[in-house]
């Protein structure tokens, strides 16, 4: 499977395949990405190589149960705040909203099944987990080697020189010895019955649902299922920092956006900030520039270069 390099989040954002992803930079600059991509009689492997610390809020395709496998080396990494280890998988349910967040230089590769797959009809244990997995997005544990078999299968599956239905039943079988690796549970957090993913989940949704009325604060939040202390720890685990200062990421991030459209060239500079919801500031100035590693005005006129 051949990577593709680039420069930019924005770019690798839009090479990632079966996912609506966001990418939000952590700082303290953009850096190098790598992806690739490879289809395997329906089957979709992806590759994914970052150099900076981000975090990539998205959402899985109705059509595919994605399992996403890191180990947390060299950097952490986390699925909704549950860190990820050589035991650990990720489970990315269809529609259900997911934060995977790396703190630093990480690879990653998901392995996306369509829901038409026989493995998901089948009257056996097999179907009964995949089947159940759909449901929600989740972590799970299973043992290393079942991970790294399947993790080799699918870089094996996708290798130019093994046929399409070598390639499939390679996955297929490395998934059935997965599941039955599988041991526990992840931990709830916030009211019983409320898991990282599904607050996750929600949360993603009143982003989604209310973005344009984040510039008046915080207090959306209190929709969510869990109480201030426990919002406080989730956004902590997940995002990594105060619902207060992700939010504010997120604003620059939109402005980011705004400033490389060619059609608000016209608007300046002070009226874009003032628009997004982040108060124009000395301030506001050096947090973009330490996100981004340039300055606002950097930013417009890379937008014109490009053109």
């Amino acid at each position: 499977m051949k990577l593709h390099h680039f420069d930019s989040f924005d770019e690798f954002e839009s090479a990632v395949v079966d996912v609506d992803l966001k990418v939000r930079l952590l700082g303290p600059h953009d850096g190098k990405w790598q992806i690739g991509h490879v289809d395997i009689d329906g089957i979709t492997i992806q590759q994914g190589v970052e150099a900076v610390p981000n975090l990539c809020e998205a959402s899985g395709w109705p059509t595919h149960l994605m399992l996403l496998i890191s180990e947390g080396h060299p950097s952490p990494t986390w699925l909704n705040g549950v860190p990820f280890a050589r035991d650990t998988l990720g489970i990315l349910a269809p529609r259900q909203g997911f934060v995977f967040r790396a703190a630093g230089p990480n690879s990653w590769v998901t392995i996306a099944l369509p829901l038409s797959l026989p493995l998901f009809q089948a009257d056996n244990e097999v179907g009964d987990v995949l089947r159940h997995w759909c449901q929600s997005t989740r972590t799970v544990v299973c043992a290393p080697g079942a991970i790294e078999s399947l993790r080799c299968a699918a870089l094996a599956a996708a290798d130019a020189s093994t046929s399409r239905a070598s390639g499939r039943a390679l996955i297929e079988a490395a998934v059935i010895d997965l599941i039955v690796s599988r041991r526990q549970k992840t931990k709830a957090m916030g009211r019983p019955g409320v898991s990282p993913h599904g607050l996750c989940d929600a949360t993603l949704d009143l982003f989604r649902s209310v973005d344009d009325r984040f510039v008046r604060g915080v207090d959306q939040l209190d929709s969510l299922p869990v109480g201030a202390r426990s919002l406080n720890n989730f956004f902590h685990q997940c995002f990594g920092q105060s619902p207060k200062q992700y939010l504010q990421l997120r604003r620059l991030h939109a402005i980011h956006t705004v400033l490389k459209d060619l059609g608000n060239h016209a608007v300046s500079i002070t009226d874009i900030f003032e628009q997004q919801g982040y108060s124009y500031s000395t301030y506001a100035l050096a947090r973009y520039r330490a996100v981004f590693g340039e300055t606002p005005s950097n930013t417009r006129v890379r937008a014109f270069d490009v053109v």
